[in-house]
């Protein structure tokens, strides 16, 4: 396998540039063989850009750097982990407008860290250029016109130029003379076919405008740049993107001007948190022009935030053994991936739905349900609750004696019902198959003694006792006929 050494110096100069970059990085570290780097330099427009500490000039640029247009650029040679200080100089009368990381925000000097095989740095001053291209036919007449908003550019020939503010947005018209078409555009954004937008990010940056069926236009190039994603934060995740997927692809090299699109996707448990200020957080898809920008950091959190607590928890149903409860979705940062339910404090399974069925429950109580939500990496909310209770018991009775009270000449049947709820009861003496008495009596959950009172006028001598209890169910329930001996009365 080449050493990073040979294969960033095979592209400066071959073995004479191999063996120049190994002997200045190595000298001062004697014993080993330094792991090497390349630092490329790119300012666009109007100034330099000068490196400190000084690496390897791998092209001969010199410094400070002034190779600031077209395909030009310079190129430095360091050990692998050096911490290098770039300061922009913009050319007098002319401005700095930033440079292409993240990291380095402002217009101050930019502190970079090597630790790729080749790191890119643009400083863009201002103005730039921007330049357009006219197609032209065999007879070498160009069939239009193109003009530009704000207005710098008003073109009829194979090639015009005209100075704007860097990052301005250009709007460019293509206008056809009489009897002629306009065809397309190279490099432009189409907005409404004659029309297109441009960005002036590039010194120059180049436009072009075909009419009729001239052949198609050839812009001319510009530098490639190595394109960097850092992944940060205390989450993990994914960063992905033509020639990209980081986790294990992290840097590319695209022409200058090149648009590409990162997308994000954070690993479970995570969440994605950022692309520390090119594009908004809520944005998993990031889209830009490489060479203004040469480095992102993508940031992912570790998720610690817990779903909220799930809503409006109810009683949908219930029997004498089971309840239904349900309860509006809860909602995470990330996502809720189920819910627990709990009876009486414990918890007795999980759940994806907002609804669940306690069974195997004893009629006529009353319990505590519980639902809590959590997410992927068991975040859970605080737990909402609600008392519930089944069904009633069936109606259960029991006649549990009868007997006959006799005072100051007054004869009174009590007989002793014991029911589990509430109801009433009919009591009737029978003689024969014939009523001699009746008496409604109400009835509470427990032992009753129902009174009866006979009449003076009934003689002593053998009776039944009949009871019915209102079955709060509906019907009726008739407990087994007891016989009494009514004393004769005094």
């Amino acid at each position: 396998m080449l050493s990073r050494t040979r294969i960033v110096a095979a592209a400066f100069g071959g073995c004479a540039g191999a063996a120049l970059l190994a002997a200045a990085l190595a000298s001062g570290a004697p014993g080993r063989s330094a792991d090497t780097v390349t630092l490329q330099v790119a300012p666009r427009g109007p100034g330099a850009v000068s490196t400190s500490p000084n690496g390897v000039d791998l092209n001969g640029s010199g410094q400070p750097c002034k190779q600031n247009d077209a395909e030009n650029d310079c190129r430095y040679g360091y050990e692998s982990g050096k911490t290098v200080t770039l300061t922009a100089k913009p050319d007098s009368g002319k401005s700095f407008s930033g440079w292409s990381t993240p990291d380095c925000p402002g217009t101050g000097s930019c502190t970079v860290t090597l630790d790729q095989d080749l790191t890119t740095i643009v400083a863009t001053f201002s103005p730039l250029q921007l330049g357009v291209r006219l197609s032209s036919d065999s007879n070498g007449d160009v069939n239009g016109k193109v003009t530009s908003s704000p207005s710098g550019i008003n073109c009829t020939q194979e090639e015009c130029r005209a100075n704007f503010q860097a990052h301005q947005t250009v709007t460019l018209t293509a206008t056809p003379n009489p009897g002629h078409t306009f065809k397309d555009w190279t490099g432009c954004k189409s907005t409404d076919g004659n029309t297109c937008t441009v960005s002036v990010d590039d010194q120059p940056t180049w436009a072009g405008a075909r009419f009729d069926n001239d052949d198609k236009l050839q812009l001319p190039t510009t530098i490639t740049v190595e394109f960097q994603v850092r992944r940060g934060g205390n989450g993990s995740g994914r960063v992905t993107a033509s020639k990209i997927d980081c986790g294990t692809v992290c840097t590319s090299s695209y022409g200058f001007g090149k648009t590409i699109t990162l997308t994000a996707k954070a690993d479970d448990g995570s969440l994605f948190d950022g692309w520390n200020g090119v594009c908004a957080k809520t944005q998993l898809s990031c889209t830009f022009a490489v060479g203004p920008l040469t480095s992102i950091r993508a940031l992912f959190a570790r998720d610690t935030t817990p779903p909220t607590t799930p809503g409006g928890l109810a009683v949908k149903s219930s029997t004498r053994t089971s309840v239904v409860v349900d309860w509006t979705a809860s909602t995470d940062n990330v996502g809720v991936t189920g819910y627990g339910v709990y009876l009486n404090g414990d918890k007795v399974n999980d759940t994806t739905t907002t609804e669940y069925t306690f069974v195997g429950l004893a009629c006529g109580r009353s319990y505590e349900a519980g639902v809590d939500a959590a997410d992927a990496v068991a975040n859970r909310s605080p737990r909402a609750t609600l008392t519930v209770q089944t069904q009633l018991c069936a109606l259960a009775a029991r006649l549990a004696g009868v007997a006959v009270q006799q005072a100051a000449g007054r004869r009174t049947i009590v007989a002793k019902v014991r029911v589990n709820r509430a109801t009433s009861a009919r009591l009737t003496l029978l003689r024969g198959i014939r009523s001699a008495a009746t008496a409604r009596r109400p009835v509470k959950p427990g032992t009753n003694a129902l009174r009866l009172g006979v009449p003076k006028r009934l003689p002593g001598g053998p009776y039944r006792l009949k009871v019915v209890l209102v079955n709060p169910d509906g019907g009726l329930l008739a407990l087994p006929v007891r016989g009494v001996l009514l004393p004769r009365p005094r």
